[in-house]
């Protein structure tokens, strides 16, 4: 096999993990032409991201893979619990991936010279050690969640400490997580339970335990999904010494610079954007929760309580099988001034004019879609990152606000409303967040931190 320029790409097929690492593949082979990407995922979220008419548009340096999801193969689609399937993901993932890759080398009649990947995927570091090659990762979520993993064993103890020995009981879930740089304004309360409970020994929480100590010691580099701009400076700055390298190449999954898309019809299937270009400027509610994340039965039913109750113009994506939980002939009721639909074009949605609050369960790319659209926050944070992010978003940035006792009922709601939509202290939100939207803008733009990073990114995997 010829040695050559071949960097294979590692993809977590869950959640919104795929398209950062999509999007960043795509903007290395157009910016390295002469190196060849092999882009390795499951069918199914290949499926999704690249799907097959879409493919013949990619550079012709991006070639894309399928790798097997471990399921077996009597699994019938009976598997819902998304822990399970992730779980058996895993387990098959550095047989798989290996084949995956054999075929991509293969194909291209060169060795891999670097191996991208998601920095979940931990079992890649033995992988880029056996083929004597580096191994870059891109870490998805927030980089105060990345912090957190660095200093498992420290929050380990904290937990301990505020539990009375037993982990499985907490009495003080507020204490403060500033002994780690950069996190003094986050609490063990915010952290996800993978990290908090070792007694978990599933195969997901078990590698993101271990994930904090392998990417320091075994990662060439570290590729935050994340601008300099919107984090804490010690925060940055420790993590800068605990990586080998660290680079910020801005939020992969929205531009800051780019003028948002056509209001095509193409684009608009739902006819949500037509439906928004009839409301008045920063009056309407947009609603929406991610892919997996979904409230409960009682509090989807508040919510559309606390709609109805305050006759908040709202646009609400869900799924079809969520209506059941509605409050019954709320559609009809709010048929006026409410629009419920099953997807959006969420980037377009939160840069209309007349999108006034994304209700949010602060997935970080979401986060960033709402800054982007000057959109302040009503949050409901569910799991990973979620509770970091809401934190971030009330008390440090200041352009949003936490859901009351972190469950939706229809008094907090219609008090969240009128806070952001209607109250003095929205009017600051939205100063802010505009604010905070200018950095990003500057960090993105030609000359910014972001462009600077992803450079020295584009050079490292060049000449490895």
């Amino acid at each position: 096999m010829l040695p050559g320029r071949h960097v294979a790409v590692l993809t977590f097929p869950f959640g919104s993990h795929p398209w950062p690492l999509a999007n960043l593949t795509l903007k290395l082979g157009l910016a390295a032409p002469d190196v060849r990407f092999s882009f390795l995922n499951t069918a199914k979220s290949n499926g999704i991201v690249f799907p097959p008419l879409s493919r013949a548009e990619l550079p012709p340096n991006v070639q894309v893979y399928d790798v097997s999801d471990g399921l077996p193969d009597d699994h019938q689609g009976s598997m819902k619990d998304p822990g399970e399937l992730v779980g058996w993901f895993l387990k098959a993932a550095l047989e798989s991936f290996g084949a995956a890759v054999d075929a991509a080398k293969q194909d291209a009649g060169t060795n891999v010279s670097c191996l991208l990947t998601d920095a979940f995927l931990i079992f890649a570091c033995e992988m880029a050690e056996k083929m004597q090659v580096p191994w870059v990762t891109l870490w998805v979520p927030a980089p105060y969640a990345l912090a957190a993993h660095v200093y498992i064993d420290v929050i380990s103890e904290l937990h301990r400490e505020s539990s009375g020995g037993d982990t499985s009981i907490d009495y003080d879930n507020n204490k403060s997580l500033g002994v780690i740089p950069g996190l003094s304004m986050m609490h063990i309360s915010d952290l996800p339970t993978e990290i908090t409970d070792d007694q978990d020994t599933s195969v997901i929480a078990c590698m993101l335990r271990e994930m904090g100590r392998v990417l320091p010691c075994g990662a060439a580099a570290v590729v935050l999904n994340s601008y300099a701009e919107a984090n804490p400076t010690p925060l940055i700055a420790d993590l800068k010494s605990k990586f080998k390298i660290l680079l910020q190449v801005g939020c992969l999954t929205v531009s800051f610079l780019a003028p948002p898309l056509p209001r095509s019809s193409a684009s608009d299937t739902t006819g949500c954007l037509t439906w928004l270009n009839a409301r008045q400027p920063r009056s309407v509610v947009y609603i929406c929760f991610g892919t997996v994340a979904m409230p409960s039965p009682s509090e989807v039913s508040a919510l559309g309580e606390a709609l109805e109750s305050t006759k908040t113009p709202f646009l609400w994506s869900l799924k079809e099988h969520v209506m059941a939980q509605l409050p019954e002939g709320i559609q009809e009721r709010t048929r006026a001034y409410g629009k419920f639909v099953p997807w959006v074009p969420q980037g377009q949605v939160l840069s209309h004019l007349a999108c006034g609050v994304y209700v949010t369960h602060c997935g970080y790319n979401s986060v960033f879609e709402s800054v982007a659209g000057g959109v302040p926050m009503v949050c409901k944070p569910f799991w990973a990152d979620n509770m970091m992010n809401g934190r971030m978003i009330e008390e440090v940035w200041g352009i949003g606000v936490k859901v009351e006792g972190g469950i939706i009922t229809k008094d907090g709601m219609e008090k969240a409303l009128e806070v952001v939509l209607r109250g003095e202290e929205g009017k600051e939100m939205r100063k802010k967040v505009g604010e905070l939207r200018e950095r990003l803008v500057e960090a993105a733009g030609p000359d910014g931190s972001a462009e600077a990073d992803f450079k020295a990114l584009v050079d490292l995997i060049s000449t490895s």
